[in-house]
Order: structure tokens, then sequence, then C-alpha cells
């Protein structure tokens, strides 16, 4: 007598019988098919999220009512009817609806949408996403005093982007162009040679903020991702991580362990610190002299208010050092509080970028630490590789130090993040400058010009005239010099046409008002600049060591000893060398002026 079967086989019989395995295959692949929808057309019909996210829960919900109807109940061609035991029913008692031919159906589809979800991958049909732009963020308040705002959201999300070593992204400046521009995605891609473009709109209600962003990849054109973000100004800083870490899973991009570390460290910060910040850092982009003191006043107050956020304490310490420099030389009062804002923004926060930068300029113009102001600079483009700042900054500290290829290539890898941008082109600028190719750098200025035409630059005008020094057109330079009150060169170019007696007679009235004694004690190395026009060599050498000795009060003594043609008569001068020596600077021009390395 053969052995009835267990209670367990003759449960999975019965759950054959009353078709459940059917149903819930048949369920699965059309729950599969509706999230798939909701995961594609809901990105492009901009539905809100929780509808999606309900949808969902309900379907989850329902296999279970599902199952249970299934054990319950068969669907014939007769209707709905109760589900009787396999030993209540005989071989034609009915026919069920859902059949094989059902199921296999509804799978086909399954499969379908399955490729179709499996194609919308960044993967397929577009190659991988190394290249990446963030155009301007929409400002959804419709108030264009809270355009600061805004900006502030996009260059922050430009910056957290920029700090995944895998992923170029294009700087601020350029995109800026493309704010309101009704042309499609692959021609802005195109012209920014980036693979995928970031679009976006921010909302400021109350205390809080809502960020919406879409990924676009643009060869071929299609929508791979869209989502929002609402969260607290308190927690303003870690929305930037978490937008950058969505995009960064979108695009497969693989983040090393220290990129996924700093990415999730994003501290609270004070909402009313945080718009004054914002309010300082956007004036700081004008870059005139009034603005920066505007801005000092916004920084400073964000840190009265929030005295651990070190994002505000690193542009606090940015500003004062742009500020020494629109007054024309570094004032040491200011000098010390930018010291002393960068190392606060350190001691909160080590890897700070903006505060790494501000610490290399100032190893190089306050201590003469070349070789940490180096360190530095190589560390905040360790951190974030695509920082602009940080690449005109070491393109500027290499051509000081006599590395020109070097200082390039750094210049024109700045150029090609922010192609649009002037501050490579002012690199350039300098960098031909300093290196005496007075018409290339000139070319690089009046590029300057062309693309903000309402900039106000000193030194075009003069490279013009020191071009015309260096022709040996001493005449017209002394007249260009009188009408631009160029003093110095005014100097120059007269004594090389043999008025000395009229450069004499400007050294004695210096003397007789004082004047010139306090430069030798307050600023000793304009002094000895001053010195070298009449060929003083004694003068001029005891005041550049003077110099040495405190260089928070003498920024310009690296380029200038390096690079200036004053100074040329000196080289050969064994107290010249010394002054050298001690700063770690390498002879770039010999006693004639002529180029040695």
């Amino acid at each position: 007598m053969p052995e009835s079967p267990s209670r367990f086989a003759a449960f999975l019989a019965e759950l054959r019988h009353r078709r459940v395995f059917r149903v819930a295959a048949v369920y699965a692949c059309v729950s599969f098919i509706i999230i798939q929808i909701i995961d594609g057309a809901f990105d492009y019909l901009r539905i809100p999220e929780w509808i999606g996210t309900t949808i969902i829960v309900l379907l989850a919900l329902g296999f279970f009512i599902a199952v249970g109807m299934a054990w319950a109940f068969d669907l014939t061609d007769k209707g709905i009817v109760r589900t009787r035991g396999k030993t209540q029913v005989s071989a034609t008692s009915r026919r069920p609806i859902l059949t094989n031919w059902t199921l296999g159906i509804v799978a086909a589809l399954a499969i379908i949408v399955a490729a179709w979800a499996l194609l919308r991958q960044p993967s397929s049909g577009g190659g991988p996403i190394t290249s990446i732009a963030v155009l301007p963020l929409e400002n959804l308040m419709n108030d264009p005093e809270q355009d600061y705002f805004v900006d502030g959201m996009h260059d922050a999300l430009i910056s957290e982007l920029g700090k995944l070593g895998a992923l170029r992204v294009i700087g601020r400046t350029s995109v800026l162009g493309y704010r309101n521009a009704p042309k499609p995605i692959p021609e802005i891609a195109q012209e920014l040679k980036v693979d995928a473009v970031v679009e976006g709109s921010v909302l400021l209600v109350g205390g809080e903020v809502k960020i919406t962003v879409q990924l676009v990849a643009a060869s071929p054109e299609r929508h791979l991702w869209t989502d929002s973000y609402t969260r607290s100004v308190n927690n303003v800083l870690s929305l930037h991580s978490e937008v950058a870490q969505a995009i960064a899973r979108e695009i497969k991009v693989t983040l090393t362990p220290e990129e996924e570390a700093d990415l999730a460290s994003a501290p609270q910060v004070n909402p009313e610190a945080y718009d004054l910040y914002l309010k300082g850092w956007h004036l700081r982009s004008q870059e005139t002299g009034e603005a920066m003191s505007k801005a000092v006043e916004y920084l400073e107050q964000a840190v009265a208010l929030d005295s651990t956020f070190a994002r505000a304490w690193a542009a606090l310490a940015h500003c004062y050092f742009q500020l020494t420099g629109w007054r024309g030389l570094l004032i040491y009062d200011t000098a010390i509080r930018g010291k002393q804002a960068l190392d606060k923004a350190l001691a909160l926060d080590p890897n700070e970028v903006q505060a790494i930068v501000v610490l290399g300029i100032f190893k190089v113009f306050g201590y003469f630490d070349l070789a940490g102001a180096e360190a530095s600079f190589r560390r905040a483009l360790e951190l974030d590789p695509d920082n602009v700042n940080a690449l005109y900054e070491y393109g500027l500290f290499l051509s000081r130090t006599g590395r020109l290829d070097e200082a390039l290539a750094k210049m024109e890898l700045a150029q090609e993040l922010d192609p649009l941008s002037t501050l490579p082109l002012y690199g350039f600028g300098w960098i031909y400058h300093f290196n005496r190719k007075y018409s290339k750098a000139q070319e690089y200025y009046q590029a300057v010009l062309e693309l903000q035409p309402g900039f106000s630059m000193f030194w075009p005008r003069r490279n013009e005239r020191a071009l015309l020094m260096q022709q040996g057109r001493y005449a017209e330079a002394a007249a260009e010099a009188e009408k631009a009150e160029d003093f110095w060169l005014q100097l120059r170019a007269e004594w090389a046409l043999g008025n000395r007696e009229k450069v004499y007679a400007v050294r004695d009235s210096l003397r007789s008002t004082g004047e010139l004694q306090r430069w030798e004690q307050e600023d000793p190395y304009w002094a000895a600049w001053f010195y070298t026009i009449m060929g003083e060599k004694e003068e001029a050498l005891s005041l550049l060591e003077k110099a040495s000795e405190d260089p928070l009060k003498n920024p310009w003594y690296t380029i200038g000893l390096v690079y200036d043609q004053e100074f040329d008569f000196l080289r050969a001068e064994p107290r010249f060398k010394a002054i050298l020596e001690k700063m770690g600077l390498t002879e770039v021009f010999d006693q004639y002026g002529q180029r040695i390395r």
C-alpha cells in the first residue's frame, strides 16, 4: 500500500491546484512592469516622489491579498467562484482564465520591460560618463534678491562634485553663460566638452530648502535620473553631499574611501550664518576692493554667529588676503587677521580645500616656506582635482619659482576646466609677465578684458609701458608713465634717458619730507626697489636683507627678487645670492637679464 503524502507535500499540491504559484508569478511580473514605468515615466512627468513610493508600498501589500484571493477563489469563464479542494474537483468542473498562455504573455512583457530598463542605464548607448557640467540652478522663489542663495547652492554642488577624482567637472564661470540659454543639451555638452549635464532648481521656504536635480546624458541625449531633496537649512551642507553622492552612484563613479568619508562628514550650520556666508562669498566674486571689504563684514558676522563654520572661516581668510592686494601691499594687521581665520578653519576641518589653498599662499608670501606652500597646493588638488582656483595659485607658484613649463601646464588644465573664466587667462598673463614676455602677456590680458570688459586691470596697461622700455623706447615709456601716474616706471624711464638730475631731485624731495625714511622702516622692499633705479647697490642690498627678516610685511619679495629687471645688476653679487639661498629661491635670470633656467 503506497505511503500517503506528507502534510508539506500535500500543501504544495494544494497550492498548485489553487494556482497560487501562478498568481504570485503573474503578480510579481506585473508589479515589476509597473515599478519600471514609475522609475522611467515619473522622471519625465515630474510626478512627486511620494506618489511612486506609495504605489510601490501598495503593490507590496497587494501581493498578500492576491495570494489569499488565489487560495480562496478561482477566476473562470463563468466568473469568480469559490475554490474547492483538490479532492472535490473533477477534471471538467472548471476552466480557469489564468492559463499558462496568460502567464507566458505576462512573463514576456516583463522581459521586454527589463530589457528596456537595462538599456536606460548610463553604461549603454553612450559610453561611460567621465565629465559633467552643472548648469545654473533655477531660482523658484522668483525673487532676484535671492539669487545669491541659489548661486551659492550651485557653487557648492560644483565644488562637491569636483572632489570626485574620477569625474571632470566644468568650472562655475563657464556654465554661467548658459543661464536661461535656449540651447539644446547636446549643443551645450559639445561646447563644454562633457558627457552629461546636470540641471535643477532651488526653492527656499521658511527654514527649509528644496533642490530638484536631473541628470541628462548628451550623446545620445537621454534622461538618466531625477530626484528632489528637502532639508532644513541647518543641514544644507549635507544636502550638497547627498546630491553629489547620488549623481556619482547613477553614473557609476567609484569613490575612494577618503572621498566617501569627506562627502559623509558635512556638519550642521547656523541658518543665519550660512546666509551671511553666501552673501559674503557672492560679493567676493565681484573682484573689487569695495565688494571685498563688504564681503569681509558679512563673513565676520557669519563666524560670530557660528564659530564652528569652517567654510566661512576659510572664505574670510581668503578675503583678508585679497583685500590686502587691493590696497596695494600686504598690510600687517590684515595679514595677521587672515592667518588667524585660516588657522581656525583648518582646526575645524583639515580638509577644507579653500583654506588649504590660502595656506599655500600665506606660506609663499608670509613665510617664504616654498616647500610647505607646494605641499599645500598639492594637497588641495588631491582633495579637489578640478578646483580652478587651486590650479591657478599653484601655477603662479610654479612660475615664481622658475618652473615655467609646469606653470603653463597647470594654467592649461585650469582653462580646460573653466574655459570661459578670466582667471586662467589672467594667470597666463602673469606667467608671461614674470618671464618678461610682455607682448605675449599683453595678449592674455587683452583676452581678459574682452571676456570681462568692465574689469579694471592695472597690469595690461603697465605691460604696454614695460614693453616700450624693453624695446628701448624710453621717451615714449616716460610720457606714457607720466600720464598714467606710474611713478616707478617713470623714474626708470627718466634714468634710462640720462635725466639723472630729475631722478635725484625726486629722491631729495622724498628725503626732505621723511617719506623715503618711512619706506626704509616700514616697507624696505619698495625702498630697495627705488634705490635700484639709481644703481645704488649697497643701499638696495641692505634694504633687501632687512625685508627678508619680516616677510609678512613684504609679500612681493619672492616675485620681485626672481623676476624684476631692476634687480638684474645685483644678481652677480654674493649678498644677493645669499638672500635667494635664504629664501629657497633659484636664479632664473643673470645680471644681463638673460634667462638661465
